[in-house]
């Protein structure tokens, strides 16, 4: 199929993407603070009830609607194999979600042979829904993003995840030496990290803990769409359990070449 096709063929996807996004939004909203189960998953990461309630309900979405397609979600794993895999992290950032902050959003991607092709995150109380099908551009709440034209370091706004995955850790010194050069940083990561970039708010992400698919299926069809980049912190393609380096593009192999200095 050629790319236009699959374009046409992706316009009863993207708005299935959407009505997932909305159950999604629907199920995560109606959880009160002192109503939440939060547990520790095998990694110390923690999970709650909500997850696991819009996780359940995407996947019984997708199993009715594209009944042949696979499924990956972050909390129970496949479905079933398919040359068509939707992936969801169901909440990104579930610590914003179980402190009552608003950053925290619902992760949806369709992959096919394996490559991100559509993506949406949606962050209910940012209001803020980002979407992108390949070779559509990305959009925020229906209008048109790119990514900023900053070319050097020193004018660039860096935002990472948080100090304490860095030290002591092999990209310490890279991470210092960004920090001290850039125009200024801040601590923002997970999906929000992403698409500050997308939109052209922030310049470079730097994301130390291993993510999964889940993490960036969605953020890198809506980053490169904007006109961005995403690696992991060595450059090379995103992999399971990998770091994540998101820039504008203009300066990602700078960025990479400060992190690889020892």
């Amino acid at each position: 199929m050629d790319e236009r096709a699959l374009i046409r063929a992706l316009e009863d996807e993207r708005g299935f993407a959407n009505e997932l996004a909305d159950a999604a939004a629907a199920i995560a909203v109606s959880y009160t603070a002192d109503a939440l189960h939060v547990r520790s998953k095998h990694d110390e990461t923690p999970v709650t009830d909500a997850d696991a309630a819009i996780e359940r309900a995407l996947r019984d979405a997708v199993s009715k609607r594209f009944p042949d397609d696979g499924f990956l979600g972050e909390e129970g794993g496949a479905s079933r194999s398919s040359e068509r895999v939707w992936v969801v992290d169901p909440i990104d950032g579930t610590w914003n979600f179980i402190d009552g902050i608003q950053i925290w959003a619902v992760l949806i991607a369709l992959v096919v042979e394996g490559i991100p092709v559509l993506g949406l995150v949606d962050s209910p109380r940012l209001g803020e829904r980002y979407e992108a099908v390949r070779s559509e551009g990305a959009r925020l709440n229906g209008d048109p993003i790119e990514v900023s034209t900053v070319d050097r370091v020193e004018e660039a706004l860096v935002v990472h995840s948080g100090v304490e995955e860095w030290l002591g850790g092999g990209y310490w010194e890279g991470f210092r030496r960004i920090a001290s050069r850039c125009r200024r940083t801040r601590g923002l990561s997970d999906f929000w990290g992403h698409m500050l970039v997308a939109r052209g708010s922030a310049d470079v992400l730097l994301e130390h803990e291993p993510c999964g698919l889940w993490d960036w299926a969605a953020v890198s069809v809506i980053l490169e769409e904007a006109g961005g980049r995403i690696t992991t912190l060595d450059g090379e393609e995103p992999h399971g359990g990998c770091s994540l380096l998101s820039t504008n593009g203009a300066l990602h192999d700078e960025v990479v070449e400060l992190l690889r200095e020892r």
